[in-house]
């Protein structure tokens, strides 16, 4: 299975329309699909990998290695490589960044970052972040959850599109309803939404923020406690943030939520 999802490899893809022809037919033969990558515009020849590879995600190539992923490096390397300058040649991130923002962000979500030109996960691969928003999502539409989706939904959007502070606005509500729908779920309908929620998923029995793993202890010390104040460190307002803070509550978020959904 490809660990790069739909969204990044459109994104890859996107960089061909900057080729010529002969460059994108080359490639394509390279891989093996000038059959599929063939006519038209440079823009329709980009799709129609694009459409190839979301559609066959366990595809091989000659090698035994994964199509989609074997593609995507080189596609990422070109750019990569793009944002090399100075004398000596150095990489920069800055030019990477700015020249390529839809691709940045799309890799960063991912849990791909970019050092010295190099592109090296920033968590393990067992977390796998793209299946993980993936289940979040599936379990989300199992339970009925489609507040805390819309939440979820809209940051993101917000967070593709790089407005950092909007993404972050989403994600904590996200979090507050589903807490709050996790508890309605279990019994809690004439329970105040909100900290009284929370309290009371604490304090069922059995009690589903677990103490034993140091998820609650009603000191505002334990891990959900502190999780969900580490989503909105100035009170309910959101505030300004930068990438890096954004994407760590997105990867945050999507991790916190499959482990509870998962619970239920």
């Amino acid at each position: 299975m490809a660990q790069f999802p739909r969204k990044t490899i459109l994104a890859a893809t996107d960089l061909m329309v900057n080729w010529g022809h002969t460059k994108i037919d080359r490639f394509a033969l390279e891989h093996g699909l000038d059959e599929i990558v063939s006519g038209g515009s440079k823009a329709n020849k980009a799709m129609a990998l694009a459409k190839h590879l979301i559609n066959n995600p366990d595809a091989q190539n000659e090698d035994g290695v994964n199509l989609t992923d074997t593609i995507v490096a080189e596609l990422v390397e070109e750019a990569l490589q793009s944002s090399f300058d100075g004398s000596p040649r150095a990489f920069s991130f800055d030019a990477f960044r700015e020249q390529f923002p839809a691709l940045h962000r799309r890799l960063e979500r991912d849990a791909f970052t970019v050092e010295d030109g190099q592109l090296r996960r920033a968590l393990p691969p067992e977390l796998d972040l793209p299946a993980a928003d993936d289940e979040v999502h599936s379990l989300l539409d199992r339970y009925g959850f489609m507040i805390a989706k819309g939440h979820l939904d809209q940051g993101i959007a917000a967070h593709d599109r790089g407005d950092w502070a909007a993404a972050n606005g989403q994600f904590r509500p996200f979090i507050e309803n589903l807490f709050d729908a996790i508890a309605e779920h279990l019994g809690a309908a004439t329970v105040p939404a909100g900290n009284q929620r929370r309290q009371w998923l604490a304090n069922r029995s059995p009690a589903f923020f677990l103490y034993t793993l140091n998820e609650w202890d009603g000191q505002g010390k334990g891990f959900i406690e502190a999780f969900f104040r580490r989503l909105h460190p100035s009170g309910p307002h959101p505030g300004l943030s930068d990438e890096d803070d954004s994407t760590f509550r997105l990867h945050l978020v999507l991790l916190v939520a499959r482990n509870l959904l998962r619970r239920i």
